[in-house]
């Protein structure tokens, strides 16, 4: 079975204890997972920033390398992306 963006972002609210954001058409990441994220695990980020710049600082956050295919043209977070939320969740919830 593949995971999908949808998958990822339940995933990660799930981690938080949160519940999962609605996803906007298209299967659009929505931009309240990276707040949740940012909040949650009380990082400090601008919720200012666009969502590929907040995903970018939460990895980053981590000591891990935010790569150019974790996003995407048009201010997406691509699976990868996601994944790599995901694994910054992990890291900080360890």
């Amino acid at each position: 079975m593949r995971t999908t963006k949808r998958d990822l972002v339940s995933q990660i609210a799930d981690r938080l204890g949160v519940p999962a954001p609605k996803m906007s058409t298209g299967s659009t990441e929505p931009k309240e997972i990276f707040l949740l994220v940012n909040d949650v695990l009380g990082l400090g980020l601008d919720g200012g920033l666009t969502k590929p710049e907040l995903a970018r600082a939460i990895v980053e956050s981590t000591g891990e390398v935010w790569s150019a295919t974790c996003e995407s043209r048009g201010g997406t977070v691509t699976l990868e992306g996601l994944r790599a939320i995901e694994a910054a969740v992990s890291f900080f919830s360890a």
